[in-house]
């Protein structure tokens, strides 16, 4: 790891890789920071390592994710999985934690692309066995190829929230209800049959 960089991208999901191939094909010196093992953040996790018949189940968008992960490994970018962000400052220097010790980089520009956060709101039994977050459904089917059993019911709002049951649904999860609070009055959805 070097002192300095051009370019420092924190968060090695989507938007993070992307620019970290651009950057690359500019002739850009960039490091990108990742606190996952892997890249690919949560829409495009564990898409180096999936069998193919579970890759087809997520869908095309999530195996162009496995494209855009090989361009990313052949661009040269300095890249530090593992990789815990500690603080950056004004001078865009920042303090990290790689391989079980502190360091500090310093960077022209800096590009935060830490992706998306879930925030779950506690209801009545949120804490019981077997109710988890979109997210973590999500990395249960992608990891591991866990789905749940019958009778699932997918609740709250928003595209993870969506594209979690269009997955579940192509790999034979049998659903009671998809319930979303959110009004689509001046959008035009497709039906989905359950």
């Amino acid at each position: 790891m070097k002192d300095h960089y051009s370019l420092v991208i924190i968060g090695a999901g989507p938007a993070g890789l992307a620019a970290a191939v651009l950057a690359a094909e500019q002739g850009i010196d960039t490091a990108l920071l990742d606190e996952q093992p892997a890249p690919g953040g949560q829409i495009y996790r564990a898409t180096e390592f999936i069998p193919a018949k579970r890759a087809g189940l997520l869908g095309t968008e999530y195996q162009r994710g496995g494209q855009l992960v090989s361009r990313f490994r052949d661009s040269g970018v300095d890249y530090f999985p593992d990789t815990q962000v500690w603080s950056l400052n004004h001078r865009r220097e920042i303090g990290l934690l790689h391989a079980r010790a502190p360091h500090m980089v310093s960077a022209d520009q800096v590009l935060l692309a830490n992706g998306a956060m879930e925030r779950p709101v506690p209801f009545p039994g949120w804490t019981l066995p077997g109710v988890m977050n979109a997210g973590a459904g999500q990395i249960l089917f992608k990891s591991h190829g866990i789905v749940p059993g019958a009778g699932v019911v997918i609740a709250g709002s928003g595209p993870l929230l969506l594209l979690l049951a269009w997955q579940y649904l192509h790999a034979g999860v049998k659903m009671k209800a998809i319930l979303d609070p959110v009004s689509y009055t001046h959008l035009t959805l497709p039906t989905i049959q359950l």
